[in-house]
Order: structure tokens, then sequence, then C-alpha cells
């Protein structure tokens, strides 16, 4: 009998856990500790670090933990897969989207502020150089996930914590000003009540976004970005997200990167999904580099 803190996700048609899980374990803004098909999800609930374990099996994930953060995290509540008969068979590609990637719905923040602070931090930079400022954001204001602070991780800091910060704290840590000024301004209206995190996840999309773009340094990018990997809204799509633009573009057949207007045309065609599409392209610009670095690697063996 399984005890009360585990489960087992089971694959469906409409979810698929397993690919989610792939996804968790290369995407560099979650604290997870991975070795083949077990990883270890850290997050933070107040002032303590928790941790998820999960395991890969063949048709599922099976989890031991706050099985609440682990629903929120692989998205359960996530609305019914849209019918593949519903997309229009010209330009296959939407097709092909569907079939190779339906069901691995988008993957969301275990902590709210966390996935807030990782979008601010990401705007019109490399992701690459985004982790690396989250990954010292952590360690400055954030705690040790494990009694050994030398060799474990760090767990994101709260609100109170970044609440009390300068701008210039900020700026040392490499942020733009105006990086620095948002988050701060968003850890405060979080503490005084003015943006009520988990209100978010329950009002309508429109209302949210306008609730988000109040805050100077969130516009429409990040507001879109954080109702689909933050708040888990199914009709969310960051048309002018540059890895979105790029793997349009890519699979249409055409160079460099597609328009945000002909971004979004084609998303009118997930209309009500449009989140599992923008979350489709970006698992697909995945696939295509780990295509590329197996090629990259063969030319040199």
């Amino acid at each position: 009998m399984a005890s009360p803190n585990t489960a087992v996700f089971e694959d469906t048609k409409c979810h698929r856990y397993t690919g989610q899980f792939d996804f968790l374990t290369r995407f560099p803004a979650c604290t997870v500790e991975h070795a083949g098909t077990h990883a270890t999800l850290w997050h933070r609930v107040g002032p303590t670090a928790c941790r998820l374990e999960l395991v890969r099996q063949e048709q599922g994930v099976w989890v031991r933990g706050d099985l609440a953060v682990a629903a929120r995290i692989f998205n359960r509540q996530a609305p019914r897969l849209l019918e593949a008969g519903r997309l229009p068979a010209t330009p296959p590609v939407h097709r092909f989207l569907h079939r190779r990637y339906g069901g691995i719905r988008p993957v969301l923040f275990a902590d709210p502020f966390e996935g807030m602070a990782w979008t601010i931090l990401g705007q019109q930079i490399t992701v690459a150089f985004a982790a690396q400022m989250k990954r010292t954001l952590a360690r400055r204001y954030g705690r040790p996930a494990t009694e050994d602070p030398s060799s474990g991780p760090w767990v994101f800091p709260g609100t109170s914590v970044l609440a009390a910060v300068s701008v210039d704290d900020l700026r040392a840590l490499q942020l733009s000003r105006q990086k620095a000024r948002t988050l701060i301004t968003v850890a405060r209206a979080v503490e005084d009540g003015r943006l009520d995190l988990d209100g978010l996840y329950t009002l309508a999309s429109d209302h949210a976004r306008e609730v988000l773009t109040r805050f100077q340094g969130i516009g429409p990018w990040t507001a879109e970005y954080v109702l689909l990997r933050v708040f888990g809204h199914p009709d969310a799509l960051p048309a002018s997200d540059v890895g979105i633009q790029r793997a349009w573009a890519r699979l249409m057949g055409v160079g460099g990167r597609s328009a945000e207007a002909a971004v979004r045309e084609a998303g009118s065609a997930w209309e009500g999904s449009r989140s599992d599409f923008a979350f489709a392209l970006w698992l697909d610009n995945l696939t295509v580099r780990a295509a590329d670095r197996l090629q990259s690697n063969d030319r040199t063996t």
C-alpha cells in the first residue's frame, strides 16, 4: 500500500508525465539533481527547503513528497488535450507537433514567485546566463537544500528576503537596474498584498495579464510567459519569444525567426490550447539541439 506522500502519475493520451520528467531534468531554471531515471527536485515552503523525489518509469512517474506541489509542477489541472482533428492539415507542422509532443503539458514551477523571478531574469538574455544569475541569487540570498552547503544545491529565496534588498545589492550580482527594480517591486507587492499570486491561478487570462502588466518591467512577453509556465493558464502564447519564433520558422522551412504576427496567426489554430502549442515549439527546439549535439559528438569521435 502506498504511503500518503507517494503516488504514481500514470501516462495517458492527455498527459504524458514521462515527457514532463524528461523536460524537468534538462531545464536549468529548476533546482534538480538528476541521475538516469531518478531525480530530486528542491523547492521552498516558507523558510524550509523541501524535496520531491521522482522516478521515471515505463509509463509514468513515481513521486514522493508534497503531492499537491507535484500536481502543480506536472500541471495535472491542465484541461483536456486538444484533439488532433481540430488542427488544420495544411501546413502539416501543426499535426506533427501534436503527434510528437501532444500530452507533454507545460511544466510549472513549484513556487510561483521563483517562477516569476526566473521570467524577469530571463528578459532579453540567454537561458544560460539567466540560469547563472538565478544560481547566484540563490547562493547569496537563499538557503542550502542540504546540510552541506559546499556541495549541495541552494533553494531560491522568498519574497520577504528579496523585498528587503536594494537595487545596488542586485546590481552587484550582474542584474540590470531594470530587472533589479522589477524583482524587488514584485517581491514587495506580494509582501504587502498588492499582488496575490494564489489568485492569479484562478483569474481569467485577460484579467491576470492586466494585473501583471500594471507593474513596471512586466511587459506582454513576461506576462504571457508567467501565465503559461507559472500559473498554468491554458491559452497563453508568448509570441514575441525568440525561441518560439525560431522554432516556427525552422518548422516552416525558412531561416531566421518568424514575425510575432505570424506566430500569433499560427497559434490561432490551437485557440483554447495555445499554451500547448507554445510548449511544443520549445520542446522541439530542445529536440533539435540534442540531435545537433549528437551529430557534433559523432564528428569528433
